[in-house]
């Protein structure tokens, strides 16, 4: 199949791409002289993203960051949609690149932190880096904790720490909004580990546990 080529001012190729977003036969946009602004390639992106468009995400995010985007936000995209295509690797030296640039943006602590864990691989590492994002939280209102709680009991239950996960997800739980499918998830973690701790003849004394170590 060939692209299209289209040749459009920088606000008229940022419309038409907004304009097509519940299409899923988005035209490649061919830039025979990169006259696009930085904030423009990123938008181009997060658009791209949107509807998963991933390499052509990919390259934007690329275009965005020569013109002097913020590697920590791009690269922080990026390693998403490496996360998502699981290619790991790619993943996570998108993360670690990020984090060099930030070493303080808690969402990116907690995406590696999951990356890991999914992978099963280096989790008291990742235990460490959610435990930061926790104390780093910047959102408002602090609405990232119980997402990143969440990840903090999954890797407490892949290390067979079950009591510290059921902490962790009562925690989340109670921090999550109501009737929101977070809420939902973390109940049915926390019965799920229940079951294990009943299993393996624990007797969970949540009140005597920190759960944030």
């Amino acid at each position: 199949m060939k692209w299209r080529q289209i040749r459009l001012d920088h606000l008229g190729l940022v419309l038409l791409l907004m304009g097509m977003a519940s299409c899923r036969s988005i035209p490649r946009i061919v830039i025979l002289h990169d006259s696009l602004s930085m904030k423009e390639h990123l938008q181009l992106g997060v658009a791209y993203e949107s509807q998963g468009f991933w390499d052509l995400a990919i390259s934007e995010y690329q275009a965005a960051l020569k013109k002097g985007g913020s590697l920590s936000l791009i690269k922080g995209n990026m390693g998403n949609i490496y996360y998502i295509k699981k290619e790991y690797l790619a993943a996570e030296a998108a993360y670690r690149e990020a984090l060099r640039s930030d070493s303080r943006n808690a969402p990116i602590l907690n995406n590696l932190a999951n990356l890991y864990l999914v992978q099963k691989k280096n989790l008291k590492k990742a235990e460490g880096l959610v435990q930061k994002a926790i104390a780093l939280d910047r959102s408002r209102d602090r609405s990232h904790q119980p997402v990143y709680l969440e990840t903090l009991g999954s890797i407490y239950l892949a290390q067979g720490d079950y009591l510290a996960a059921l902490v962790s997800y009562e925690k989340a739980e109670e921090l999550a909004p109501q009737n929101s499918p977070l809420k939902s998830r973390l109940k049915e973690n926390k019965e799920q580990t229940k079951a294990l701790l009943k299993e393996n003849n624990t007797i969970p004394k949540i009140e005597e546990h920190s759960g944030v170590r």
